[in-house]
């Protein structure tokens, strides 16, 4: 059983490679996601700098 389990994966790890990937694109570019994007890259500057300088 564990022979057949390590064949099926490494002939299919392309397959669900691709599927992740795809899966990784519906979610950042469905519709409404561009204000969450937009509040996400501007985070590091939101952060008030210390006295010393560091943020």
């Amino acid at each position: 059983m564990p022979e057949a389990l390590l064949v099926f994966a490494l002939k299919y790890w392309l397959v669900a490679a691709v599927l992740l990937f795809l899966a990784i694109l519906a979610q950042v570019f469905r519709p409404g996601t561009r204000a969450q994007m937009d509040r996400h890259a501007r985070i590091p500057f939101a952060l008030e700098e210390d006295r010393d300088g560091r943020a």
